[in-house]
């Protein structure tokens, strides 16, 4: 299974949010940039799914399946910034195309426009009440993704930490957008609280899970799959899983060979950084360690699931979700 067999009414829905901006609309032209790029619609298929297996009809959430994409594309915006990456989803980030300050507004806009989407529920028939709790799951959500992009920028510059450090942050940073995606489908679909919690359980396994596969991407996957710069993490010393176990079980010469990459790393190309830096991690078998975390909770993600909903084709595709973020290659 791949994201985007329930999902092709979102992205027509998106498209014509986006794709048809105002002529020389400035803000139309950097959102169209931001959020019609090739996004896998992870966020918004987990929604649908958990709505479908509430009882309700995709085209009832549509809106709040458009406003967890969005969310993702603005906090993307701003993660591109902080992190100097270059380039997203294979095309020059929004501020290398647009310029930082153009791009810093353009993320703020697109957190407004979530709330915009999501209202559209009301019009499709989704009680009123239901999408004011709505709003207010987004608004929380926004400050636990807010703190865990702050947690990971205190992260940053070393991997002498724990790693159980890094998942907290992962949980909160990538973690807290699908548990939210999950949480939004229930609620909505006028579930009870047993399968409200079930389906935040699932976005939260599913999403440590995601962000661990993504960090094990630059080691098995050239920049043009990744779609963002392979030695990212390694150039900005930032705390991603493989890193951190490198260095926790690396001896000494090979904490050495690694600080001195580090020192050397801005005349290296990535393909030749990265490749002085895979032989410690063959040795410490991080990237083998990472895997094991990483279906470790695509394991809980499916517990949760199958513990609050039962059988039905919506539930194996959302299981079959859980599988696939152990071994996509973008």
């Amino acid at each position: 299974m791949t994201p985007g067999t329930t999902t092709t009414q979102v992205r027509a829905a998106l498209e014509q949010r986006f794709g048809r901006g105002r002529a020389g609309d400035e803000l139309d032209t950097m959102n169209r940039h931001a959020v019609l790029s090739g996004g896998k619609l992870l966020r918004p298929l987990v929604l649908l799914e958990f709505g479908a297996a509430t009882g309700t009809r995709p085209s009832r959430l549509l809106g709040a399946a458009e406003a967890v994409e969005v969310l993702h594309s603005a906090s993307l915006v701003h993660d591109d910034i902080i992190d100097g990456d270059d380039t997203r989803r294979g095309q020059p980030a929004l501020h290398r195309a647009f310029g930082t300050e153009r791009a810093l507004v353009t993320g703020d806009a697109l957190f407004f426009m979530a709330f915009s989407a999501l209202t559209g529920c009301v019009r499709a028939g989704v009680p009123a009440e239901a999408v004011v709790r709505a709003c207010g799951l987004v608004a929380e959500a926004g400050e636990e993704i807010s703190r865990g992009v702050l947690r990971e920028l205190a992260l940053s510059g070393g991997w002498e930490l724990p790693p159980q450090e890094y998942l907290r942050m992962a949980g909160e940073k990538t973690g807290a957008l699908l548990a939210l995606a999950g949480r939004l489908g229930v609620v909505l679909g006028g579930g009870d609280e047993p399968r409200v919690r079930a389906a935040t359980a699932y976005g939260h396994a599913l999403g440590i899970a995601f962000q661990l596969r993504d960090d094990l991407l630059p080691w098995t996957t050239g920049e043009a799959v990744a779609g963002k710069p392979a030695a990212s993490d390694l150039r900005n010393r930032r705390a991603a899983m493989p890193l951190l176990l490198a260095w926790q079980y690396a001896g000494p010469a090979d904490r050495e060979l690694l600080t001195g990459l580090l020192a050397g790393a801005a005349t290296l190309p990535d393909p030749e950084l990265l490749a002085r830096a895979a032989p410690v991690l063959r040795r410490t078998d991080a990237i083998g360690r990472t895997g094991e975390l990483a279906r470790a909770y695509a394991t809980a993600a499916k517990y949760a699931l199958t513990g609050g909903f039962p059988p039905s084709p919506h539930r194996d595709r959302l299981m079959a979700l859980a599988d696939w973020s152990l071994t996509r290659d973008r």
